[in-house]
């Protein structure tokens, strides 16, 4: 035991060097933060770990983390510099101490949200924006392969996505994955409508700034976002998900044909031109809004409350002839 402890100090010792070397940390603090690293170490040895033991040593190092960064922009805000070791290593370290509490309570999907919440926190405003992007991708994967009847990771991994990719294409694949998990799924159907309702009004913001009105014009599909596919969410199969060549739900198959046809790129011909027309100005008129909306009622026919809900949110976007079904 010991020797790993010892073995995870060792490791520290460029960072505390380099914090004394910039002037961040005086020798007393260093010798008061190995201390108590130390500390955690060996608790962390035990044979038997509770979560709350790693939250506490991760709790303790964003504390660090946070002071370190404090003092940084008081103390070297006038000093040009190149970014050092000091600058990433307490966030990987906490990275690090999540990995090793998931190893031993992969179980808890609490634990696994925490993770997502700290690795999406440090993508924003990161120099290396990609990578955390795709770790970020990875532990999204990793959690829901763990956890596939956890309708609120489903949830997140969802707007995730919508977030990175603004078509929305990879946040529907996901949300109808989850209902093949979790079928008649309150939160996933409504989450379902809610991201077409969102897909629309952004359409149909887009084409007011661009001043759109009518068929597509090769403005709006040059207007079309493009994402980075390291950032997307791979999942392999899942437990309680259809295999061994079963077709895709309807649901999937033809709410992902309309996606498509709104989406297609390439030069088109005249009358494959007008098919598009047409099909986004039925996209814009809430036809897939209406797909998933029939689908989910279908699902769940003795919810009244979920239609009522639904009809307050297509009123509000002013999509309320979809509730007339």
């Amino acid at each position: 035991m010991a020797e790993i402890v010892q073995y995870q100090l060792e490791r520290m010792v460029g960072e505390l060097e380099d914090l004394e070397r910039l002037g961040l940390f005086s020798k007393v603090e260093l010798k008061a933060i190995v201390k108590k690293r130390t500390k955690f170490e060996y608790s962390l040895r035990r044979r038997h770990v509770a979560a709350s033991s790693f939250l506490r040593y991760i709790a303790y190092e964003m504390n660090v983390e946070a002071l370190r960064k404090q003092r940084a922009q008081r103390i070297l805000k006038h000093r040009p510099r190149k970014h050092t070791l000091s600058d990433h290593s307490i966030t990987q370290r906490i990275i690090s101490l999540y990995e090793r509490a998931l190893v031993r309570h992969g179980n808890t999907a609490a634990l696994w949200e925490q993770y997502i919440a700290f690795v999406s926190a440090q993508r924003n405003g990161a120099d290396d924006d990609q990578g955390y992007a795709r770790l970020l991708a990875q532990v999204y994967g990793r959690a829901i392969a763990r956890h596939p009847r956890c309708e609120r990771l489903w949830v997140m991994a969802a707007a995730h996505e919508i977030e990175r990719k603004a078509d929305g294409s990879a946040a529907r694949a996901l949300l109808l994955r989850g209902l093949r998990v979790n079928k008649g799924s309150r939160v996933l159907w409504s989450e379902c409508i809610r991201l077409e309702v969102l897909l629309v009004e952004r359409i149909r913001a887009r084409r007011r700034v661009l001043g759109i009105d009518g068929a597509d014009t090769k403005a709006e599909t040059e207007a079309e976002a493009e994402a980075d596919e390291d950032g997307t969410i791979r999942l392999d199969a899942l437990d309680g998900e259809a295999t061994s060549g079963e077709k895709e739900d309807a649901i999937g198959e033809r709410v992902l044909a309309a996606e498509f046809a709104r989406i297609t790129p390439g030069k088109l011909t005249p009358a494959q031109h007008a098919d598009q027309s047409a099909e986004r100005n039925a996209f814009l008129q809430g036809a897939v809004v209406q797909l998933v909306f029939t689908q989910a009622i279908q699902s769940l026919p003795k919810d009244l409350a979920f239609r009522q809900e639904c009809a307050s949110l297509l009123r509000t976007s002013g999509l309320l002839s979809v509730h007339s079904h």
